[in-house]
C-alpha cells in the first residue's frame, strides 16, 4: 500500500469489535456448561426441552449473525478474508492441455506413423516450425541416428536417411540429455545427406527421456533464427514432458505387434502373418481373376531331422536362417515370405502364373546348388528344399484350400517314384 492509498474505516455495521468477540467467546464456553445443568436438573422433562430449544436458538441466532458480519466485512482491509481468484487457463495451457488428452485418448495404441503426425500437428499449434523429424539409434554399432519420422517441408527427402551422432545436433542431445539449439545450420546441413532446404535457417533437438535415458531426439527446424528466447525454451521443455511418453507408447505397441507377426529364430513373418497377406492379396484377385493371378509355394528343408540329429539343434537354427535368407534373395519385391512351423516355409507370389512359380523355384533350387551353408571348422553342408504350390482358381479360391493343395504337391515331390505319387483331384482336395 503507497503513501497515497488510505484504508477504509472500519464502521460498526462491517467489523465484528472486540466487546462483540469476547461475548462470543464468552458464550461459546458458557454454552456446554449450561447445557449441560439444564439437561441433570430437576425440572420437568416439557421444561428441560423448552430451556434446551431456546439455548439452540440462541446460540443459532448468534452464528447467523456472525456470518453476516463476515460477509459484510470481507471487503475491509486487514479484516476480511477474499477466495482466492484461480489465475484464467491461458492459450498455451489449452495447447499444452491437448498433448495431454491425445496421451489420454490414445495411449499406445497408435502406430509411430500416426502418432507422429498427431504429435506434430498439435505441436505445430505451440511452436510453429517448418520441418519435424524423429531420430533412434540405428542399432547396427554404428555411430548413427536414423530419421524415422518427418512431418513438414522437405518431409518425404529425410525420413529413413542416417545423420552422424557425434557432431550433430541431435547427436549432442542424444550425449547431454539436454535441448540442444542452433540459431545457424551451416554446419548441421552437413549432416542430412538428402539436404536441408534453404530457408531453414534454426533447429533445435529436444531429447525425449524414460527412466534416465535419452531413447529417441524429435528435433525441429524454423524458418527465423532468432526464435529461442526464454518462452520458447519453456515451451520446448513442456513440450519434452509430454510427447516423450506418446512416441514412447507407440514405440512399444509396433513392437509388440511386431514381436506377435515375427518368428524369433528367422525373423520373417510368422503364419499369422502369412495368412493376412494371403486373405488381403486373395481379396484384390477376386476383384480382378483374370489380370491379377497369385501362387501360393509351401517349402520345407530335405533331411531336416537328420541335420538336427547329426549336428545339433543349433546347427538346425542356422540353417534355419540360413534357408530364409537364401530363399528371399531370389523372391521379387513384392513376394511375401513367412516362416510356418518346424522347417517349413509358406511364400504368396502376387500377380504369379503356374509359370512365373516355375520359374522362380528354379530361381531358389539353381541358388542352393551353388551356395552350401557353412556350419564350423571350413565344413559346409548342401541344403535342399522340397516345393509344393497352388495357383489360385486353379487349385483353391480360399486361403485354407490353396495353401493344402500347395502342401499336397510338396508331399508328392519328397517321392522319388513317380510311379508312387497319389494325384488327387481337385474336389477332393477343395
Amino acid at each position: 500500500m503507497t503513501g497515497s492509498e488510505k484504508r477504509p474505516p472500519a464502521t460498526h455495521q462491517g467489523v465484528i469489535g472486540f466487546g462483540a468477540q469476547a461475548m462470543l467467546i464468552a458464550f461459546g464456553l458458557a454454552a456446554p456448561f449450561a447445557t449441560y445443568a439444564i439437561a441433570v436438573s430437576p425440572l420437568t422433562e416439557e421444561a428441560r426441552v423448552t430451556l434446551l430449544t431456546a439455548l439452540a436458538c440462541v446460540y443459532l441466532s448468534i452464528c447467523v449473525w456472525t456470518v453476516v458480519q463476515l460477509r459484510r466485512s470481507r471487503n475491509v482491509y486487514g479484516l476480511g478474508w477474499t477466495a482466492p481468484e484461480l489465475p484464467a487457463r491461458t492459450e498455451l495451457d489449452e495447447k499444452l492441455a491437448a498433448l495431454e488428452d491425445a496421451r489420454e485418448f490414445f495411449g499406445s495404441s497408435l502406430k509411430p506413423a500416426d502418432m507422429f503426425r498427431l504429435v506434430s500437428n498439435r505441436v505445430h499449434a505451440i511452436v510453429p516450425y517448418e520441418t519435424g523429424i524423429l531420430l533412434t539409434r540405428t542399432g547396427d554399432g554404428h555411430d548413427l541416428l536414423r530419421i524415422t519420422q518427418a512431418f513438414g517441408s522437405n518431409a518425404a527427402a529425410l525420413e529413413n536417411t542416417d545423420v552422424d551422432s557425434g557432431t550433430s545436433l541431435a547427436g549432442l542431445a542424444f550425449l547431454s540429455g539436454e535441448i540442444e539449439t542452433a540459431e545457424a545450420l551451416t554446419d548441421e546441413r552437413e549432416h542430412f545427406p538428402s539436404g536441408l532446404p534453404d530457408e531453414l535457417r534454426a533447429s533445435a533437438a529436444i531429447p525425449l527421456i524414460h527412466e534416465g535415458d535419452v531413447f529417441a531426439i524429435y528435433q525441429l527446424f524454423f524458418k527465423e533464427s532468432s526464435v529461442f528466447g526464454d518462452e520458447t525454451a519453456d515451451k520446448l521443455h513442456a513440450i519434452a514432458e509430454r510427447v516423450a511418453p506418446l512416441f514412447l507408447g507407440s514405440m512399444a505397441f509396433e513392437r509388440s505387434l511386431s514381436n506377435a507377426l515375427t518368428d524369433p529364430i528367422t525373423k520373417l513373418p510368422n503364419e499369422r502373418a502369412f495368412y493376412m497377406v494371403l486373405e488381403n492379396q486373395l481379396a484384390e484377385s477376386h476383384r480382378s481373376r483374370d489380370e491379377r493371378p497369385l501362387t501360393v509355394l509351401a517349402v520345407d528343408i530335405k533331411e531336416f531331422e537328420d541335420l538336427n540329429k547329426t549336428y545339433g539343434h543349433a546347427t538346425g537354427d542356422k540353417a534355419l536362417g540360413f534357408a530364409a535368407e537364401l530363399i528371399n534373395s531370389q523372391l521379387r519385391k513384392m513376394d511375401f515370405l513367412a516362416r510356418s512351423m518346424n522347417d517349413e516355409f509358406l511364400i504368396v507370389l502376387p500377380k504369379a502364373s503356374e509359370r512365373t512359380a516355375m520359374e522362380i523355384i528354379a530361381r531358389i533350387r539353381a541358388k542352393f546348388a551353388s551356395t552350401p551353408m557353412p556350419i564350423a571348422d571350413g565344413e559346409t553342408a548342401k541344403i535342399w528344399l522340397n516345393f509344393g504350390w497352388a495357383t489360385f482358381w486353379q487349385d483353391g479360391e480360399t486361403a485354407t484350400q490353396l495353401v493344402r493343395y500347395a502342401n499336397i504337391r510338396k508331399v508328392q515331390s519328397k517321392t522319388e517314384d513317380v510311379g508312387n505319387v497319389v494325384s488327387l483331384p481337385r474336389e477332393y482336395v477343395n
